[in-house]
């Protein structure tokens, strides 16, 4: 284990190699002791009281997370895919993108214990907390993640692959699986870590603006606020992204707010595209009907000139003209570094792409005469900011996935694909048919993968992530 681990992903040994059990084991079943979401009714016993997990007797001493889904407390019953008391669903209001998959969602919250939203961008959830995300793919469940507050500042997460009969989910290490006549990827530990540790609490679509926005469902930021589970309560339950003077301002702010603002390009200086300065994410504090014209999604854009080596010279967002700014430009394409999200997505999110590049055509056009806003890129984090490592258990080898203060739930925006040599410019290609819809499939949360790999958990090394 390296860097400044706050969360961990347990991997299953490869073929042949020998399960090392021992301490870890150990230090898996004090966890499960202290930081389970509530009683636990093994199988056979009769659940009692509304918040009761009932669970396998075969869970019994699991380690945390577990090795198969079953275990995780999501269903009372996989098989008749019965969820367990307290289990709750939840859609965020503009789902991230996830190549046409269908996402499911699920929290389920420790009794009487509520989530810290005193600072509003990132909330802190009370230790035993569980958040789940099913993708399923031409109607068959594929995977199914897992992330788990075991303690104060740690998460564990995994991903369960569904077997063939859709009858049981077992770990999976991630990669790319048989699925129809193609593959269908599974996101490894790094790639999940690179997109989720753009929140603090390294989860993704479960904040105020996801699900306070219309659209949202389920376990919404209304329903949170009516049950007494948010600390302190927000001053408002129902948020309003205003218009800029175009008339398309709320639903591509909305979109690049899903797909890019919460997981890479944000003000957490531990996201991926930090470096980059462009600050993509909506502030909750903002939205109350008032003008978007100075939110910060426009002024890190809108006449902004990049100054990095693939993409030196270009702007970012021309008012007027799609077809030329950037951003546009990337998030209408995809291919190896020339795309955006540059990770987690083989396939354009045609519909939503199409709100941006109205809202960018509508936009007034600046006189011809006018310099440009030069940006230069921002610095890295500062040294100071890490938190020491924490003390790695023996056992089966886990993955680091997120440092400690970096933010994650599974989504982000930043490519392990090699950067085009300075001074290239990517083929802009055709700009995407605003006809032609593609299902939205998934949330801000946190993103799903198709026939041809990628999921919604991207990650990548460090450096400049994005325009």
């Amino acid at each position: 284990m390296t860097g400044r681990p706050d969360s961990i992903r347990w991997t299953p040994p490869g073929p042949g190699a020998p399960a090392r059990c021992g301490p870890w084991l150990a230090a898996a079943a004090v966890l499960v002791a202290a930081c389970s979401s509530g009683p636990i009714a093994p199988d056979g016993q009769a659940p009692v009281g509304t918040n009761v997990e009932h669970l396998p007797a075969a869970c019994a001493g699991a380690p945390t997370p577990p090795s198969t889904l079953d275990c995780t407390g999501l269903y009372s019953d996989i098989v008749a895919k019965q969820l367990n008391p307290g289990v709750e669903a939840y859609t965020p209001a503009v789902p991230l993108w996830s190549d046409g998959a269908d996402k499911d969602r699920w929290i389920r919250l420790p009794p009487g214990t509520t989530i810290d939203t005193s600072k509003p961008n990132e909330w802190v959830f009370p230790v035993g907390t569980k958040l789940w995300k099913q993708f399923v793919k031409d109607g068959r469940r594929v995977e199914t993640r897992l992330w788990q507050k075991v303690r104060d500042g740690f998460w564990v997460h995994a991903v369960y692959a569904w077997n063939d009969d859709q009858t049981a989910a077992t770990v999976s290490p991630g990669g790319d699986v048989p699925f129809g006549s193609g593959t269908y990827h599974i996101p490894t530990g790094d790639e999940c870590e690179k997109c989720h540790r753009g929140r603090t609490e390294h989860i993704l679509g479960f904040g105020q603006v996801e699900l306070g926005l219309p659209g949202a469902s389920g376990m919404t930021l209304a329903r949170m606020v009516a049950d007494g589970r948010l600390t302190p309560a927000p001053p408002t339950t129902s948020l309003v992204i205003g218009d800029d003077g175009t008339g398309a301002a709320a639903p591509a702010l909305g979109w690049l707010h899903a797909n890019c603002g919460i997981t890479c390009h944000n003000a957490n200086s531990n996201s991926t595209g930090f470096g980059a300065g462009m600050n993509l994410s909506l502030d909750p504090a903002d939205l109350d009907g008032r003008s978007s014209a100075a939110f910060a999604p426009l002024h890190t854009t809108v006449g902004v000139t990049v100054n990095t080596p693939a993409w030196n010279g270009r702007v970012r967002i021309i008012p007027g003209d799609p077809t030329r700014s950037l951003l546009y430009e990337l998030i209408s394409n995809r291919g190896m570094g020339k795309q955006m999200p540059p990770i987690a997505t083989s396939v354009v999110d045609v519909q939503h792409v199409a709100l941006v590049q109205t809202w960018i055509g509508r936009m007034t056009p600046v006189d011809a005469g006018a310099p440009p806003t030069e940006v230069a890129d921002a610095a890295p984090p500062p040294p100071d900011a890490a938190e020491p490592d924490a003390p790695e258990p023996d056992g089966p080898e886990p993955v680091v996935v997120a440092d400690a203060g970096s933010p994650g739930e599974v989504d982000a925006i930043s490519a392990d694909a090699p950067e085009p040599d300075a001074g290239e410019e990517p083929d802009a290609g055709p700009p995407p048919d605003a006809g032609a819809g593609q299902d939205d499939g998934g949330t801000a949360d946190d993103g799903g993968s198709g026939d041809d790999g990628g999921s919604d958990d991207g990650d990548v090394d460090g450096g400049v992530v994005g325009p």
